[in-house]
């Protein structure tokens, strides 16, 4: 296998975790904002003060920080990650997705009628 070829599939596993990691956070955030959801509905439901409760809603949104916490750390670990690219061999292997911009990517905004 030629030394690129090497490169690009190291690369490739890497992003494939990288992204697959990223996917699992989004994916915790949006359980932990169905979590609230439901804690409030129940207490609603079961007829319960608002005061009652409030320590599961104080650990809950200790885990939410914490989750905030580990994404702000998955981005030090890109900019990490494109420091050692940038400074070895790796920095001529381009893959989609791993040069990310600042700039959002334009969406067409217009509506349409869905029949």
């Amino acid at each position: 296998m030629k030394r690129s070829e090497h490169a690009a599939t190291v690369v490739a596993r890497l992003a494939t975790d990288l992204f697959q990691a990223e996917a699992s956070q989004d994916e915790a955030v949006n359980q932990l904002g169905r979590l609230a959801q439901t804690l409030t509905r129940s207490r609603r439901e079961s007829g319960l003060s608002f005061t009652v409760g409030q320590a599961a809603f104080d650990a809950l949104a200790e885990a939410v920080a914490a989750q905030v916490g580990a994404q702000r750390a998955m981005v030090a670990l890109h900019e990490a990650l494109a420091d050692v690219k940038g400074n070895t061999s790796y920095r001529g292997v381009r893959m989609g997705g791993l040069e990310k911009s600042d700039e959002p990517i334009p969406r067409p905004r217009g509506l349409a009628l869905v029949s």
